[in-house]
């Protein structure tokens, strides 16, 4: 108990100490600095003051120059009617206190407001203030032809609401208006000829009278001087009742500082043993708030660490629990299926179950490895259509870099910055899918449910899955390749024989089942047994995948293209009659006739191409029965002199009643 109460005392001399020592230290600080302080804030207030005023007389100067612009030109633009409606709308806008609009032959051709007699115009000389409290613009005008048309005038008085304005813009203190003889030509207060006389001499900010002046005088842009005049402030008033705000305060600290460790120490000992069951993982261990001050605030800290940490565990538990079930079902997936879209939305909800994520995606880079493509998402608001470039947003600079990244997404500073189509506001990990250290993917989670977003352990997690998860998709991918393969010839890139033959079936069965034309074409290179021998195979190869870019070029993405043997190229065209399969044959000859083959640095090889045709059910109703006919077309084309296509004449098929469905 001795102790107890040693360190309360100790605590309550600790705490006046640091009060009071501070506040006796700026006590006498501001004792010693402050009348000079104010003097030197309320000398550049006066100072400030002044130059605001030359600066708001400067601009009713260039208002008034404004406006008496305006009014010139509307009595140059117009008659003298529209010249006085003119200036009776600019007086009654408030845009001038007066207008005046004298002609050439010094005639007044519209006047509306009071403008004095002889006005001085505020852009020359300062004015005297002998023609009374005005600020005035007098501007010169003239005809189209360039003849002088007169002069107009705009004016302010000075004493109306102009210095108004001027009171409102420096608060307390009074301004002063003086010609450029030293008279008083407006002011906001009363003051000696002495008081005036001294201003004009003293340096700005000078305290006499019980008065702080300030005098800028007039020049060209300014018309009149101004002095602007303050009483004077009384530092010693303000040092005493700062002192007795001081003497306040520190006893009111000594009192504060005896109750609060009174308060303070009593549930230090609680505070204690419950961090030590907590810290020894007795999760519910639960501290009891005796009060709402900062112990209390404390307790109640512990009491929210504890239920965030048993949260924290359960939600660990419950996300490995999910990481690994959604293993169990990659696994399952895997085993049972090639079938990527599956295998993808797999991977994307089990990383989503995994990290208590609200959305997310797989993009899969193409072959060329350029762009990102979307291949999965769930929850988040995307195009379908979603392609990004290598480099581009979040998603494109993890492609690049190769590196996970976890923050926030948003276009502040720190944030991760995303392409246009990628979800943004919202927390986010991207992590890479990469198969043998070559990135083939990106993994996105958005919008994680837990307070604060993902942590390092959600990071972690997600780049153990994604390595387990990439084995499942390269495999799938590495399937796909496998069967791409198996149908597609491997120099020209164009589908195989074998896939030619599955799909022209298919493409004679549908043309009969809906009563539709059907076109097959035959192409062959005239003469490439020559450029075998002259230039090599290679070179001959280096042709025939030119050759597949051209044809690719001149059909529709419906078309069949396949390499049917040698030179020989086979196309299937649904949805086409005799008429539409001439067309695409001579274009394929202008293509292939334009246009010599060749590399870079190597010599030209002029090359053309025969071709020949059938048609569905004109020439035949079965595949077989199509391709005699194509080739006995192109054979007509060689025999004809090469570079040039025919359309079998072959007999037409019988009637409809006999047809037979394809072979």
């Amino acid at each position: 108990m001795e102790r107890y109460v040693t360190l309360r005392w100790r605590l309550t001399f600790a705490f006046v100490l640091v009060v009071l020592v501070p506040m006796l230290v700026g006590l006498l600080m501001v004792a010693r600095t402050l009348p000079d302080a104010v003097q030197a804030r309320q000398k550049a207030g006066v100072i400030s003051a002044t130059r605001l005023v030359g600066a708001v007389l400067q601009d009713y100067c260039d208002r008034a120059k404004t406006a008496a612009e305006a009014a010139g030109r509307a009595a140059t633009a117009a008659g003298p009617a529209d010249a006085r409606a003119a200036a009776a709308s600019l007086v009654s806008r408030g845009l001038a206190d007066g207008i005046r609009v004298v002609g050439a032959s010094d005639k007044i051709v519209a006047a509306s407001g009071r403008v004095p007699a002889q006005p001085e115009d505020c852009g020359g000389e300062p004015s005297t203030g002998a023609a009374g409290p005005y600020l005035s613009a007098v501007v010169a005008f003239s005809t189209p032809q360039g003849r002088s048309a007169g002069s107009a005038v705009a004016t302010f008085d000075a004493s109306g609401k102009v210095l108004r304005r001027l009171q409102q813009a420096i608060g307390d203190a009074d301004v002063v208006l003086v010609g450029s003889t030293g008279q008083v030509v407006a002011g906001t207060g009363t003051f000696t000829p002495q008081v005036i006389r001294d201003s004009f001499s003293d340096p700005p900010g000078t305290r006499r009278f019980g008065l702080v002046s300030s005098y800028l005088p007039a020049s060209p842009s300014q018309a009149y001087g101004v002095i602007v005049l303050e009483p004077a402030a009384k530092g010693p008033a303000l040092l005493v009742d700062g002192g007795a705000v001081v003497a306040i305060a520190v006893l009111l600290a000594i009192a504060i500082g005896v109750v609060s460790a009174r308060a303070t120490t009593q549930p230090l000992e609680e505070l204690g043993d419950a961090a030590a069951r907590i810290a020894s993982g007795d999760l519910s261990t639960v501290i009891e708030v005796r009060s709402k001050d900062e112990v209390g605030r404390l307790a109640v800290a512990f009491n929210a660490m504890t239920d965030d940490l048993r949260g924290y565990v359960g939600q660990l538990e419950a996300s490995r629990d999910e990481l690994q079930s959604g293993l169990a079902r990659l696994g399952d997936t895997l085993s049972s299926t090639h079938d990527l879209d599956r295998i993808l939305n797999v991977v994307l909800e089990s990383a989503m179950a995994s990290t208590r994520a609200s959305g997310g995606m797989v993009l899969l880079l193409t072959t060329s490895r350029d762009e990102l493509v979307l291949a999965a998402s769930r929850g988040v608001d995307v195009p379908l259509d979603l392609r990004l470039k290598v480099g581009d947003g979040v998603s494109g600079r993890v492609a690049l870099s190769g590196d996970a990244v976890r923050g926030r997404v948003g276009d502040e500073v720190g944030e991760l910055r995303p392409a246009r189509g990628e979800p943004g506001a919202t927390s986010l990990i991207a992590v890479p899918l990469k198969s043998s250290g070559t990135v083939i993917g990106v993994l996105d989670l958005y919008g994680s449910a837990l307070p604060g977003g993902f942590d390092d352990n959600d990071l972690a997690t997600i780049r153990t899955f994604a390595s387990q998860a990439t084995v499942a998709v390269d495999n799938v991918l590495l399937h796909e390749e496998a069967q791409r393969l198996s149908i597609t010839d491997g120099l020209t890139g164009l589908w195989n024989y074998r896939y030619f033959t599955m799909t022209v079936g298919k493409e004679i069965e549908r043309a009969a089942r809906f009563g539709r034309p059907l076109a097959l074409l035959m192409l062959d290179l005239d003469h490439f047994k020559d450029v075998n021998d002259t230039f090599g195979h290679q070179r001959g190869d280096a042709v025939l995948v030119e050759l597949a870019g051209r044809i690719r070029g001149e059909v529709r993405d419906v078309d069949t293209v396949a390499r049917y043997g040698g030179e020989e190229i086979v196309v299937v065209l649904p949805e086409t009659d005799k008429a539409g399969a001439a067309m695409l044959a001579e274009r394929i000859c202008d293509a292939i006739a334009r246009k010599p083959f060749g590399e870079p640095g190597a010599p030209p090889v002029h090359l053309t191409v025969s071709a020949g045709g059938a048609v569905f059910p004109v020439h035949g109703l079965a595949a077989s029965v199509l391709l005699a006919r194509a080739d006995e077309a192109l054979y007509t084309a060689k025999r004809a002199g090469r570079n040039t296509w025919r359309i079998s004449s072959g007999a037409s098929a019988p009637p409809a009643s006999s047809v037979q469905l394809p072979d």
